[in-house]
C-alpha cells in the first residue's frame, strides 16, 4: 500500500474516530441536558399546578378538580393527574378518572406522599405507553399533605425531540468531518507530493537515470530536502561520470595492453582476464571469467607459481615456457591483492610475452656468429697466404701472382660483405629516403646493360614488356636498382651454361609487378621459406665459391616491403625459379 494511501486512511480513521467520539459525547450530553431540563420543567410545572389545588375545598369536589386539570392540560400539553390523600384519582387529563385504579402505590406518588419529589420514567398501564412522571405533594400551611399533583409527558415525544437533536448533531459533525476530510486530503496531497516526487526520482536514480531531479514545491523543510537531494544527485552524477570515465579508460588500457592481466579473488576464481591474457593462455572470452583458475588455465607451472604466492603472500617473478595454445616464453609477475586493512583479497598476474625478444636474441647471436664466420674465412685465407709469401714464397713469381689474386678476391668478398651489412643496417634504421616517380622500364634497361653476356655460353637475358605503356613507379630509384641487381646476380650465378633469364613487368591495379625468371637449379621446397633470412644459403659451399654473402635476398625483402610492396618466390628443383616483387604506381604522387 502506498504511503499516501496509508496516510489518507489513517487520517480518515482519525477524523472518523474523533467525529464518532464527539458525536457520542455531544448526543449523550444533550440527552442528559434535555432530561435534566425536562425534569426541572416538570417539577416547575408540578409546583405551579400544585398551587391551583392548595384549597382543600377544591379537592373535595372531584368534578371541579377534573375541570381544572383539563383546563391546565390544554394549556401545558401535559398529562395531569390529581390524587387524593387516600390514593383515589380526583382528576386526570387523559383518562376517565372515575375508572382509574387507586394510585397510592405508584412509585412517584408514594414518594410525593412522603413529602419528596417523585420523578420516574415508567410504562403506564393506563395509557399503555412509557411516560416521564413528576409528582409533588399538595400541602396545607401546616404541612399536612392533602393530595398529590402528578404531571407526565410522553417519552415518545421526548424521543422524537432527541432524534431531531441527534440528527442535527450527527449532521453537523458529519459535515464538519467531511469538510475536515476534504481539507485534510488537500493537505495530504500537498504534503506527500514532495515525498512522492523524491520517491519517483530516487527510483529513477536507482535504475541508473542519474539525470533526474526533484521538482521543488514551496519553501518549507520538504523543499529544503528536495534541494539537498538534487545537490546530492548532481554530485552523484558527477562522481558516477568520473567513475565511468575511469572505467572506460581502464577497459581501453586493458583491451589494448600487450601484456596479459589476470585477477583472481580469494577463492582463486578468475574475475578479470584481458584479451592479451586470453590469447596467450587460449581462454574462451565468454566463459573465462568466473571459472576457477585451476580449471581454466592448463599450465601447471603457472598454477604452481599462483599457489606459491598465495602461500607466501609475497610478490614473485619468474619465467616459464608455454606450450598451449602456441609455443611461447612468458615472463610472469605475481603479486597479492590487499585491501586498505592489509588483508589478502586476491592475486594479480601480469604475463609478458618474451617470445619475440628471445627470438631476436637468438637472431642476434646467429647474426654475430655468421658475421664472425663469414669474416673469419677470408681473413684466415689472407693471413695464411700472406704468411706463405713472407716465408719466402714471394720469390716464386707464379706463386706470388696466384696468391695476390686470391688475396684480392678475398678482399672483394669482405668488401661486399661489409657493404651488404651497411645496407642492412641502413634499412633496419628505417632512415627516410627520397621517393619520387621514375620509369621502371628505363631502370630495367639500365641494369640489363650491366649483365650483358661476355661469353657465348653465358645465360641469355630476355626482357618481356606489355604492349601498352606502363605508368611510372613510385619509390627510391637507387634502392629498386639494388633489388634488380641482387635478383639478376643470383639468377646468373645459379643458371647453368645455355640457360636463360627473363625479366617481365606488368601492371596490376595500383601496383607494378616485376618478375625475374631463370632456368637454374631451383630451390628445394624445404628451403623456400628461409631464403630471405640473413646469411641463409641453400648450398653454402656453392654460394661462397660464387662470392655470395648470404644477404642479398634479405636486402631485397627489406627494400620491397619498405616501399609497400611484396616479394614472392616460385621454384621447381632443377627447373628454375621465379622471383616477383611489386611496387606502387605514381598516380597522384610526386
Amino acid at each position: 500500500m502506498k504511503f499516501r494511501t496509508r496516510l489518507f486512511l489513517f487520517y480518515i480513521g482519525a477524523v472518523g474516530c474523533i467525529a464518532a467520539a464527539l458525536a457520542v459525547y455531544s448526543i449523550s450530553f444533550e440527552e442528559r441536558q434535555m432530561y435534566q431540563s425536562l425534569h426541572e420543567q416538570l417539577v416547575v410545572d408540578a409546583r405551579l399546578i400544585t398551587g391551583s389545588f392548595a384549597d382543600p375545598l377544591i379537592l373535595r369536589d372531584s368534578l371541579r378538580t377534573n375541570r381544572i386539570v383539563a383546563d391546565i392540560a390544554r394549556k401545558t400539553k401535559l398529562r395531569i393527574t390529581v390524587i387524593a390523600a387516600d390514593g383515589r384519582v380526583l382528576g386526570d387529563s387523559s383518562q376517565d378518572y372515575t375508572r382509574m385504579p387507586n394510585h397510592r402505590n405508584r412509585p412517584e406518588v408514594r414518594t410525593a406522599f412522603l413529602g419528596g419529589e417523585g420523578f420516574i420514567t415508567r410504562y403506564s398501564q393506563t395509557l399503555k405507553e412509557t411516560l416521564i412522571y413528576s409528582a409533588l405533594p399538595v400541602q396545607l400551611e401546616n404541612g399536612t399533605i392533602i393530595g398529590v399533583v402528578r404531571v407526565a409527558k410522553s417519552l415518545s415525544q421526548v424521543k422524537r425531540q432527541l432524534l431531531r437533536i441527534r440528527a442535527l448533531i450527527a449532521g453537523g459533525i458529519g459535515l464538519t468531518a467531511l469538510l475536515a476530510i476534504g481539507l485534510g486530503t488537500l493537505w495530504i496531497i500537498r504534503v506527500t507530493r514532495p515525498i512522492l516526487e523524491l520517491q519517483r526520482v530516487a527510483v529513477g536514480i536507482a535504475r541508473g537515470d542519474l539525470s533526474r531531479r526533484v521538482r521543488i514545491f514551496g519553501q518549507d523543510e520538504l523543499a529544503d530536502l528536495g534541494l539537498t537531494f538534487n545537490q546530492m544527485a548532481g554530485r552523484l552524477f558527477h562522481s558516477f561520470g568520473v567513475i565511468q570515465e575511469e572505467k572506460r579508460k581502464l577497459e581501453v588500457i586493458l583491451e589494448n595492453l600487450a601484456d596479459g592481466i589476470l585477477v583472481l579473488d580469494k577463492r582463486l576464481d578468475l574475475i578479470l582476464v584481458n584479451p592479451a591474457a586470453r590469447r596467450m593462455l587460449g581462454l574462451d572470452p565468454k566463459t573465462a571469467e568466473g571459472r576457477p583458475v585451476m580449471e581454466a588455465v592448463l599450465n601447471h607451472h603457472l598454477l604452481d607459481l599462483i599457489q606459491q604466492v598465495n602461500r607466501t603472500q609475497e610478490p614473485l617473478q619468474s619465467e616459464l615456457p608455454l606450450y598451449y595454445p602456441t609455443d611461447a616464453q612468458l615472463q610472469v609477475l605475481l603479486a597479492p591483492l590487499k585491501d586498505e586493512t592489509g588483508s589478502i583479497q586476491g592475486t594479480i598476474i601480469v604475463l609478458h610475452d618474451l617470445t619475440q625478444l628471445r627470438r631476436l636474441e637468438r637472431v642476434r647471436q646467429d647474426f654475430v656468429a655468421n658475421v664472425s664466420h663469414e669474416l673469419r674465412t677470408p681473413v684466415a685465407a689472407v693471413k695464411a697466404m700472406t704468411e706463405t709469401l713472407l716465408s719466402g714464397g714471394w720469390h716464386e713469381s707464379q706463386m706470388l701472382l696466384r696468391y695476390l689474386r686470391a688475396i684480392d678476391q678475398e678482399s672483394d668478398r669482405m668488401t661486399n660483405l661489409i657493404n651488404d651489412l651497411l645496407a642492412l643496417a641502413r634499412l633496419d634504421s628505417k632512415t627516410e629516403v627520397v621517393r619520387q616517380p621514375f620509369d621502371l622500364v628505363d631502370l630495367i634497361a639500365e641494369v640489363r646493360e650491366r649483365f650483358t653476356p661476355v661469353t657465348p655460353d653465358a645465360p641469355v637475358l630476355k626482357l618481356s614488356l606489355p604492349e601498352t605503356p606502363l605508368p611510372l613507379a613510385y619509390g627510391n630509384r637507387d634502392q629498386i636498382k639494388q633489388v634488380l641487381i641482387n635478383l639478376l646476380d643470383n639468377a646468373f650465378k645459379y643458371t647453368p651454361t645455355g640457360g636463360s633469364i627473363r625479366i617481365a613487368i606488368r601492371a596490376e591495379a595500383e601496383m607494378l609487378k616485376v618478375m625475374v625468371a631463370d632456368t637454374g637449379i631451383g630451390i628445394p621446397e624445404a628451403d623456400r621459406d628461409r631464403i630471405f633470412e640473413r646469411f641463409y644459403r641453400v648450398d653454402k659451399g656453392r654460394s661462397r665459391e660464387l662470392g655470395g654473402t648470404g644477404l642479398g635476398l634479405s636486402i631485397v625483402k627489406h627494400i620491397v616491403e619498405s616501399h609497400g610492396g611484396k616479394v614472392t618466390v616460385e621454384s621447381k628443383l632443377n627447373r628454375g625459379s621465379v622471383f616477383s616483387f611489386t611496387l606502387p604506381v605514381a598516380i597522384g604522387k610526386g
